[in-house]
């Protein structure tokens, strides 16, 4: 059974359980101390609130414990049992922590703002758009990915979860990441019978982001470059007014049927990859947490916050070894 002692006097066990170095481990942990108190304050406070203050079940583990245990779940998804007997917990224990520290974790990492669904009749501005400070080469890119799940037990769920694609039930996320290998947006995941470009479409996803700044997409966003808005700008020098796009959004070719692509566009498309393998490096660092990657066994309504939590784990490591390469240069 491991406490608090035994990750100290064994560094190695903080990297083999819960994915990060020591170091960066122990500064999570007194983030965590000093963010929650005042969310035990808030909960304290809640108006649908029944206990009395002191009221309720103590907690058996220390802060330092809990958060090992939680993230060594994320990062292993083992059974939670198994995960409780290394921790001397419960499965209780384990499944209650995982929701009461997954938004701590949040507000201790640079975690991605988060999209929902927009109605028709909603205006896009009122939700969170990305600011043109907020990308670092001024350039989105835009893509989705799909982890199975279990197969839903209502005829209706199970439609909307069957991915054509995978020929399994999937939940699919949209990622929005920079140019720079910073994840900067996700979207509420949603069943896997979604194609990309719907899903793009129900968030308004152009509406959110900044003016001038160039969206790339892979193959399945055909058609994106047409729905961007036109605007009317007025040249300062010559004092003449044009209409031109509010952002550039660019797509690969496509091979039409029975002809080949010219030199040219197969040039384009090749450039694009190089370009858009970085949103790829960020799914693949965000599919390293096993919870993202296998399986996902948890209830459907958290895992748009273990999402976020582990994309916010992934954008601190990737400012840290940006950091590092800009020292070293």
């Amino acid at each position: 059974m491991f406490t608090e002692q035994s990750l100290r006097d064994h560094p190695s066990l903080v990297k083999a359980f819960t994915g990060l170095e020591r170091e960066q481990f122990w500064e999570l942990v007194e983030q965590m101390r000093e963010h929650y108190p005042s969310y035990l304050r808030k909960q304290r406070q809640h108006s649908k609130r029944q206990r009395a203050v002191g009221g309720g079940r103590s907690h058996d583990l220390s802060l330092v414990v809990r958060t090992a245990l939680v993230l060594t779940y994320l990062r292993l998804h083992i059974l939670q049992g198994t995960v409780a007997a290394l921790f001397g917990a419960s499965q209780s224990d384990v499944s209650r922590e995982l929701r009461r520290l997954l938004p701590r974790l949040q507000q201790c990492s640079p975690c991605p703002i988060v999209w929902s669904v927009v109605e028709q009749a909603e205006p896009a501005i009122d939700e969170p758009h990305l600011e043109r400070d907020a990308l670092a080469d001024g350039r989105v890119l835009i893509d989705a990915t799909e982890q199975r799940v279990s197969r839903p037990s209502k005829p209706q769920e199970q439609k909307a979860a069957y991915s054509g694609k995978k020929k399994a039930h999937t939940l699919k996320t949209q990622f929005v990441t920079d140019g720079e290998h910073h994840i900067v947006a996700v979207r509420v995941a949603v069943g896997g019978a979604t194609h990309d470009k719907t899903l793009c479409d129900d968030l308004a996803t152009l509406a959110r982001l900044p003016d001038g700044c160039e969206a790339d997409a892979d193959k399945g966003y055909q058609g994106l470059d047409k729905q961007v808005e036109r605007i009317t700008v007025l040249d300062q020098a010559t004092g003449a007014s044009e209409v031109v796009p509010r952002l550039v959004v660019k797509t690969p070719h496509k091979k039409p049927k029975g002809q080949e692509l010219s030199e040219q566009q197969q040039a384009f498309n090749g450039a694009m990859s190089r370009i858009r393998i970085r949103v790829e490096h960020c799914i693949g660092w965000a599919k390293n947490w096993a919870i993202l990657a296998t399986r996902f066994r948890c209830d459907h309504s958290i895992y748009t916050s273990v999402m976020r939590t582990i994309c916010g784990f992934v954008n601190a490591q990737t400012y840290r070894w940006q950091a590092a390469k800009a020292y070293c240069a």
